[in-house]
Parts: structure tokens; sequence; C-alpha cells
């Protein structure tokens, strides 16, 4: 009986660890030189830890224009993938203040436009810290604490 409580403890408290080890904020690696542009009307959001996450409707093949200042984030051209147009998409934002605020002004039929990062590691989620809302105003955080590579190594990928 006690090996059985010894073993529930120590499972307990390896757990936490393994679980932080998985979660691909950790682990991930986000591809700067494929920037995606995804631009239509949320279906869904979700204000929650661990990440803000929303699900976008991709319309069309808008990419932003000018310069969005992110040179940490951005190494090439920002592109939109034809596989998304006409797809939900769902792209979880940086644990950032910033982005759990947007839960009063973000709502589902909203249009928006996001960039994101793929990650090149399973489940390749798109993470984003830039977004232009419905009103024009665009939202951005340029200190995102994810791993950048300039390209995906092709033996993660």
């Amino acid at each position: 009986m006690p090996s059985r409580y010894l073993a529930a403890a120590l499972a307990a408290a390896l757990l936490p660890g393994g679980m932080a080890l998985a979660h691909h904020g950790v682990s991930g690696l986000y591809d700067t030189s494929r920037p995606i542009a995804l631009t239509g009307v949320v279906t869904a959001a979700r204000f929650a830890p661990p990440h803000p996450v929303i699900s976008i409707r991709v319309e069309n093949a808008a990419v932003p224009a000018g310069d969005l200042g992110r040179p940490d984030e951005i190494t090439g051209p920002i592109a939109v993938r034809d596989e998304d147009v006409g797809q939900v998409r769902e792209v979880e934002f940086s644990p950032m203040r910033i982005f759990y605020e947007l839960n009063a002004e973000l709502r589902p039929g909203d249009r928006v436009t996001v960039v994101a990062l793929r990650n090149c590691r399973p489940p390749h989620q798109l993470r984003s810290s830039w977004i232009r809302l419905p009103d024009g105003e665009t939202v951005s955080y340029d200190g995102g604490l994810h791993r950048r590579a300039d390209g995906c190594p092709t033996s993660r990928s």
C-alpha cells in the first residue's frame, strides 16, 4: 500500500515538469521566413490561459501593406497560403496581457487580419503577435518568448 502512495506522489511531482516540456511554447520553433497572412471572419474566440486563441474563416488573399515593424519575427515575405482560403484556421497569440484584453474587442463575426508564424514542429500550430482589428487598429507585441527559426530545419518539419 505505501508503495502506491509513493508512486502516486512521484508521478504528481513529475507531471507538471513533463507537461511544461511538452508544451509547444517551450519546445516550439516558429518559422520567421514564411509569415502567413490570414484575413477573414472570426468564428470563435477564447481568452483564457495558456494562450488567447481565435478561429478565423480565411476569406481572401489580403497581405497587410507596409512594414509591420517586426524584423525579429518576419525575415521573409508575408504570404497567403492557398490551402488556408475558405478554411477555418486556429491562431494562438502570445500569452501577453494586450492579447487577453482583446476579449473586450473581438467577437465572432468580426473581420480581422492576422500575421502568424507556423511551428516547425508538430502539431504545426499557428502563433501570432500581430493582429489588425475590425476598426483598423493594429495590436502588436515584439518581445515574444517563443523560439524562432529562419526556416524550418528539414529534419524536424
